[in-house]
């Protein structure tokens, strides 16, 4: 639409009328406006604002999904709230205006946020052996562990952010207290503000565990009890006796440190060590003396290769680790006594 004897708003009208602070004169003035070539770009301007400046230096993780600016996004929360009470204040009812106006413009949000909660689902899975660093469009960083599946929505929904984890990852989200950041766990979820916290839910292990860095976590279960999380804490809840036990750790780091492809155990069993190496190297293991099982390992190991972790796993326990590459096994037996000793 042409903008000739068009009155063109000023950034103060516009911004008003964004705010929902505008008489219903210089509403129409405005979406008059917002249905010209210039308007529409403006607007596309105005909601694409947030999405560049999150973009800029992550291109290569960005998942990517359009954001609205904040401004619009309010906008739209008020229209959709005060539509489902049915009473609508003037001047709430004047923002209204270019919303109902303009058809193109509730098409142009939709493609940013899921306003109908229909959008559909994509999903990531992490195969044994590799790891994953993404970005949603909110600027949440998701750090996914091998063996994992992580499903998330073609768009965010208008009043949440909802993903399904199966697996382990760690997550640093952006905060935004009107929309939560919540980790689907198949029966419980991690409700979340803003925070960095792991979380390990792996559909085989018998546990599920959350470990909190940074600001506030609650664990819901689907009876709705919450267990809260503070920093330096780490839950344990059990799948099968639906116990949860919460307990503080100095070294709480140690179980994100996977994220900077560093190994890291304290007093994990052989049977532990065995299922994290499986899920980093997709290689078997095969237990020659049954006595190994009662080994534990304290160790931070930062070699990345495979080879290199087994060695640092002999310099630390009386068992030896022999890999076949072609077979892709790991042959576990005891150490021989030193002859020297026997004498």
């Amino acid at each position: 639409m042409s903008t000739e004897n068009m009155n063109t708003p000023t950034e103060k009208q516009i911004q008003e009328v964004l705010a929902g602070t505008s008489t219903p004169e210089v509403v129409r003035i405005v979406a008059a406006w917002f249905a010209t070539d210039e308007g529409a770009a403006y607007l596309a301007k105005s909601m694409d604002r947030d999405a560049v400046q999150i973009k800029q230096g992550f291109e290569e993780l960005y998942v990517n999904h359009e954001i609205p600016s904040e401004e619009m996004f309010a906008r739209i929360r008020r229209n959709i709230r005060q539509k489902r009470i049915r009473r609508i204040p003037f001047r709430v009812a004047a923002v209204l205006i270019p919303f109902v106006l303009l058809i193109g413009l509730f098409v142009q949000v939709n493609t940013r946020v899921d306003l109908l909660g229909d959008s559909g689902y994509e999903e990531i899975y992490v195969p044994k052996g590799e790891r994953l660093q993404m970005m949603f469009q909110d600027g949440t960083r998701a750090y996914i562990n091998s063996d994992s599946r992580l499903k998330y929505p073609k768009k965010f929904a208008l009043s949440s952010r909802e993903v399904y984890l199966e697996g382990e990852a760690y997550f640093v989200v952006s905060k935004n207290s009107h929309r939560p950041f919540i980790v689907n766990l198949n029966g419980p979820a991690v409700h979340v503000l803003g925070t960095s916290f792991d979380v390990q839910a792996y559909p085989e292990n018998k546990d599920i565990t959350v470990c909190l860095d940074e600001g506030r976590v609650n664990l819901t279960l689907a009876s709705d009890k919450k267990y809260p999380l503070k920093p330096g804490e780490k839950l344990v809840y059990n799948k099968e006796s639906e116990r949860c036990t919460i307990t503080r750790h100095a070294d709480i780091h140690l179980s994100s440190l996977w994220k900077k492809n560093v190994i890291a155990f304290k007093d994990a069993p052989l049977s532990e060590v065995i299922k994290v190496l499986n899920r980093w190297y997709d290689v078997d293991f095969k237990i020659e003396d049954q006595s190994a099982w009662d080994v534990y390992f304290t160790i931070t190991s930062e070699n990345t290769l495979l080879e290199k972790v087994l060695q640092d796993l002999e310099k630390i326990a009386p068992l030896r680790f022999e890999y076949k590459e072609a077979e892709k096994e790991v042959i576990v037996t005891r150490k021989k006594e030193d002859s020297r000793l026997m004498h």
